[in-house]
């Protein structure tokens, strides 16, 4: 899986912005807003120990959980 490149525009709700994060549900390059909304997630902790269970085990580039 390719990341796509941040081209200044939140790949999740398309706003532009100067700053951002990669989604812990996928690659994408999101905003800080959008950040905060997935940290509000009833699934937001599944996501972040599969991230760290992925990196553990040598995966790097682990594409997320994804959003239900």
């Amino acid at each position: 899986m390719k990341v796509r490149e941040w081209t200044g525009c939140c790949q999740e709700c398309y706003e532009k912005t100067g700053t951002h994060i990669m989604s812990m549900y996928s690659t994408r390059l999101i905003c800080m807003e959008c950040k905060d909304k997935e940290v509000l997630r009833d699934d937001y902790r599944d996501a972040v120990n599969a991230d760290i269970t992925e990196i553990r085990s040598g995966n790097f580039n682990f594409k997320g959980i994804g959003k239900k």
